[in-house]
């Protein structure tokens, strides 16, 4: 739990320095997003890219990646393929497990279409609720 009230007087303090409660929740939203692409072994590259490119803080965004981790990353992988699946074939999937990987290949489209489906509402609600806690915290 030590770690949570560090990152939260960490943000605290970035308020305190002049960051508005938009470029906060912003670098917390797109690091979520980030978090939820499929592509493991990337995100901390594409975290940098991002905040550097839209000059967002660093550690926010590499904060927001963190929605991603071994635990949730199942979780994730599994609700991506059904949300994709529901979008692009208009069913849940039917997952069959097999010691053949040939089989992944069905999986692959529905998981990158629901996990950017996903990655973009979950960063949203995100951004949205971020924001509102910061602006009720300043004022």
């Amino acid at each position: 739990m030590k770690i949570y009230s560090q990152i939260k007087e960490y943000i605290i303090r970035l308020v305190k320095k002049g960051l508005t409660p938009d470029e906060i929740a912003a670098g917390v939203a797109i690091g979520i997003f980030i978090g939820f692409i499929p592509l493991i072994g990337v995100h901390t590259l594409m975290a940098f890219t991002l905040a550097y490119f839209l000059r967002l803080n660093t550690f926010l965004v590499l904060l927001g990646t963190q929605i991603s981790n071994p635990l949730s990353f199942p979780f994730q992988i599994f609700l991506s393929a059904e949300i994709g699946s529901l979008l692009l074939n208009g069913k849940l999937l039917d997952i069959k497990f097999s010691k053949d990987v040939s089989y992944l290949e069905h999986y692959i489209l529905p998981i990158i279409v629901g996990s950017i489906v996903l990655g973009i509402i979950v960063s949203f609600f995100s951004y949205m609720s971020l924001k509102s806690f910061l602006k009720r915290r300043k004022s």
